[in-house]
Order: structure tokens, then sequence, then C-alpha cells
């Protein structure tokens, strides 16, 4: 099951700094509300299956502007790992369940 708040570190130019991705799956469906570094706040659904999910999309990032995204992720036990990929960069957000 992949609902739940997950405490996460984002390794930025100036070091590591916290966020949070909180996960809520409805049955094949998934919505992940991030709040990270690099990223900001952005809320993102998209498919699950299993303990895996996906996500594809447009969103507005500060000082980045318009981002096309894909996102790939999955819970194991309490550890999330997100891997997220864009037209202006990939980034990684690793987390623990909360």
């Amino acid at each position: 099951m992949i609902d739940g708040t997950y405490k996460i570190r984002v390794d930025v130019p100036i070091g590591r700094k916290d966020g949070l991705v909180v996960l809520r799956s409805n049955g094949d469906t998934m919505t992940a509300e991030i709040d990270a570094p690099v990223v900001g706040k952005q809320q993102m659904q998209g498919q699950l299956d299993g303990d895996t999910f996906t996500a594809e999309g447009t969103s507005k990032v500060k000082l980045m502007g318009k981002v096309e995204y894909t996102l790939k992720g999955e819970v194991t036990g309490d550890d999330l790992r997100i891997d997220i990929h864009t037209n202006k960069g990939d980034l990684t957000l690793k987390g623990v369940r909360a």
C-alpha cells in the first residue's frame, strides 16, 4: 500500500534539503502531493500498479517556468523512491514513511 506521508531529502547544490511527499491511492489511480526543494509544491495524478506508480504532465516550477515531466515511483515497505524526468533535467526523490 502506497498511501501515506513520506519524509524526503533532496541533494541540491547547497547541500541536502528536506521535503514531504503525500501519496493517496484510489483503485488504480494515485495522487502525489510533493513539497520539495527544486520541485516546489506540486500535485500530480497518475496510474497505480501495486506498489509502483507513474504519472506524466506539465507543471509550472519557480525559476524554471513550464516543465514537462514523466514520473515513476515505487514504495517498498516504508521506503519511497520517485524518479522524475523532465525537459529541464532529472531528479530522484528518496524518502521514508513518516
